[in-house]
């Protein structure tokens, strides 16, 4: 009598894709200013590549070509300009969210999109995400947000957090899929701008003496690392941690400036800040454009 051992189960991917945050934003590679103890946790205890390029310095173009491992210009999303269509990745191109559903995982995007925000032929859902919740666009304010719920429109009431939102949207996510393998694209839009975080949060920063455009990027940025803590634990609780790879990345370079309408009213559009060194920011492709950190953890393997 033969007998046949299980097949394993394929391990679940975990993608966390920043908006604007650069090597210096952390704070195992800034100059002191950033607090990120959970990024900075996570990449000593997996894999920090030291030389993870960007397919463009700029949004769009950047995620097309993460979603499609191909040159960015080669999908058709060539800027971030969405009134234009030229965010848009070309529907015969294959997305991640294709390659893992025909493999048969469950699949979802959570946050920003930006790769075809005006055209519904261009929709997450159809790109093979089975769910999404986010909003399509370039950016979303973080109080008086709205969002999408695959295609359904939804309207925060002023004082939920958006950072927040997608961190509890992508908890109940895993909670879902804690039987299946799954891929989550967890696309968070911090620290895009507006610069907009819990006072709470900024204000040690600005006691520290850093400036005001720094200390609410930098408060942007430690909501999120609470919130990649919080789906750690959730992995955890529900027994996936071992089963799960874990990926942490940023779409470009860091946003130095910013425009007069995306600050707080009468603060400065200066947001400048360390990047580990890096010549150049966001919109260059000198270093600080394209060379963004990738984090890969996998208990036990990597």
């Amino acid at each position: 009598r033969l007998s046949y051992a299980p097949m394993p189960r394929p391990p679940n991917i975990l993608l966390i894709v920043a908006d604007d945050m650069g090597y210096g934003d952390f704070g195992r590679f800034g100059d002191g200013g950033p607090r990120t103890p959970t990024l900075d946790g996570l990449s000593h205890a997996g894999v920090c590549l030291t030389q993870h390029y960007s397919g463009s310095p700029v949004c769009a173009p950047a995620r097309a070509a993460l979603l499609t491992g191909r040159y960015a210009h080669r999908t058709g999303a060539i800027t971030p300009q969405e009134v234009m269509g030229l965010d848009r990745i070309h529907p015969g191109e294959v997305t991640l969210g294709d390659s893992f559903r025909h493999a048969g995982y469950a699949t979802g995007l959570i946050g920003k999109w930006h790769n075809g925000a005006l055209d519904d032929r261009f929709h997450p859902n159809r790109r093979g995400f089975d769910e999404f919740v986010g909003f399509r666009g370039g950016w979303m304010d973080y109080w008086n947000w709205w969002i999408e719920r695959n295609g359904s429109r939804e309207w925060g009431d002023g004082t939920r957090y958006l950072t927040d939102v997608f961190t509890e949207e992508a908890v109940g996510f895993l909670r879902r899929h804690r039987s299946e393998p799954f891929l989550l694209n967890l696309c968070y839009n911090a620290p895009h701008s507006p610069l907009q975080a819990p006072d709470a949060i900024v204000q040690p920063y600005l006691d520290r003496g850093i400036a005001p455009g720094a200390a609410i990027t930098y408060a942007m940025n430690e909501v999120m690392d609470t919130g990649v803590a919080r789906l750690l634990e959730e992995l955890d609780t529900l027994g996936l941690a071992q089963d799960t790879i874990v990926m942490f990345t940023s779409d470009n370079g860091p946003a130095m400036r910013l425009r007069a309408d995306q600050v707080p009213e009468g603060m400065g559009v200066d947001t400048s800040r360390g990047n580990a060194g890096f010549r150049g920011a966001k919109g260059s492709v000198y270093e600080g454009g394209i060379r963004v950190p990738m984090i890969v953890h996998w208990p036990g393997v990597t």
